[in-house]
């Protein structure tokens, strides 16, 4: 296993340090790679990015508490991802822009862009430090390492080829755990997974959908705000689209990316559920164990490549995102080399490994990124795109602050008992509705 690892730490530095001369030019040429990149290789960026650990870890984890009705948070993904792909991709892309940020600065101005620019970098930082407590989930359920040393090691590596090779060396090595994921994920363990439930039996009490004793339709509406929305307006993922060569490989794009979450998706549920049958404890830990107990010493060190491939595709992207929104967006031009987003890069990764250190739970941390970014960005950046309606920049402002706030006061206080990215949602559109009110009797 350690050899495996070793040889795919050392092709991920390797492909960051072919891309760093090139990747040196320019603020274009780090952040979006010149917009180079056609329909497959931004379908596979995007892909990637939109599958890492909530689409395995979390999921794995909430099907074995809730049954299959945990589907509910890889469908979410799926149907942002195809609103996306249907609607929003193409005029993304035509922005011109090279972050969501921007986008927001050309829809309300410059301090709006600045705020947005903020709220983006916190939610990185917790999102990178979600990914680097999964890639140690799964290293420490797989092996018998020391979890403090392996969480500090990876994060290093995601960390230097990134800054190393910026968008180039991210959409490459996408492409390439891409391919690790569908040979050891849907080729390998889920006939694997389909075999052991053959076997063992689906367990009764988690096969009722949509909704079960655990989970019902409110949990579900909360699921499709927390997670579906973010991945129709997402940073990280409109990075890839603004990446692209032009809007219709952007759409590609994200349709395609649509498939791949329900395919990742639907084999982590079978997964999970061989897990249960099995009798592996549930929590975190249950996808990594699962996959080793079904793949046998021959196929470990392939299937545990697979799994750190798919952490890794994430932690790239949300690191290069929060660089991109800081030179991008909220700092003076001089500050728009490579340099400074190499600097930033290695920043942002240093606070999420301390956050990731001192607030080790991955199901409250993939909650807290995404809770922040929901509440926050979402609303008013899909409502720009609402021919006919403007809200003043004002009212736009304060409906980012206040959703961001009033959600995180619901995380940590639990002020009114409803889930906090409804809470959050909730102030965010009391304030566009406001603003839209103020317009048109103005």
């Amino acid at each position: 296993m350690t050899l495996a690892l070793l040889l795919y730490g050392a092709a991920a530095l390797a492909v960051g340090a072919f891309a760093a001369r090139v990747s040196s030019r320019g603020r274009d040429a780090f952040f979006v790679g010149d917009r180079s990149f056609g329909g497959g290789s931004a379908w596979a960026a995007l892909s990637t990015t939109t599958i890492g650990g909530s689409t395995t870890l979390v999921l794995a984890a909430l099907v074995a508490r809730v049954g299959l009705p945990a589907l509910w948070l890889d469908l979410a993904g799926a149907l942002g991802l195809a609103a996306l792909g249907l609607v929003l991709a193409r005029r993304v892309r035509a922005t011109g822009a090279v972050t969501i940020a921007e986008v927001i600065g050309q829809l309300y101005g410059p301090s709006v862009r600045r705020i947005a620019a903020a709220l983006v970098v916190a939610a990185e930082i917790v999102w990178f430090a979600l990914l680097a407590e999964a890639t140690t989930a799964v290293l420490t359920a797989a092996t018998p390492w020391e979890p403090r040393r392996v969480l500090v090691l990876t994060t290093l590596v995601f960390v230097v080829y990134t800054l190393l090779g910026g968008q180039r060396a991210v959409i490459r090595t996408d492409i390439l755990q891409l391919a690790l994921m569908a040979a050891g994920l849907l080729g390998v363990a889920l006939p694997l997974a389909a075999r052991s439930l053959a076997k063992t039996g689906v367990p009764a009490g988690l096969i009722t959908f949509p909704f079960g004793p655990r989970f019902g339709p409110l949990d579900a509406a909360a699921l499709l705000v927390l997670v579906g929305l973010p991945h129709a307006v997402g940073s990280d993922v409109w990075a890839k689209l603004l990446s692209a060569r032009d809007g219709t490989a952007a759409r590609r794009a994200a349709l395609g990316a649509t498939v791949s979450k329900l395919a990742f998706g639907f084999s982590t549920v079978a997964i999970a559920l061989a897990g249960v049958g099995l009798g592996l404890p549930g929590g975190p830990e249950l996808f990594p164990r699962t996959v080793i107990a079904l793949a046998g010493a021959g196929l470990a060190p392939l299937l545990l490549v697979a799994m750190i491939a798919t952490m890794q595709s994430s932690s790239d992207s949300v690191l290069l995102s929060a660089s991109a929104a800081t030179v991008n967006d909220l700092l003076p031009p001089r500050f728009g080399s490579p340099a400074w987003a190499r600097f930033f890069v290695a920043l942002y990764g240093g606070l999420g490994l301390v956050l990731a250190l001192v607030h080790p739970d991955l199901i409250e941390t993939f909650r807290l990124g995404y809770t922040l970014f929901a509440s926050g960005l979402i609303l008013p950046t899909l409502l720009a795109f609402v021919p006919g309606l403007r809200v003043p920049r004002g009212f736009a402002a304060a409906a980012m602050l206040a959703g961001a706030a009033a959600a995180l006061a619901e995380r940590f206080f639990r002020v009114t008992g409803v889930d906090p990215v409804l809470v959050g949602t909730g102030a965010n559109a009391a304030c566009l509705l406001a603003g839209l009110l103020r317009r048109r009797r103005g």
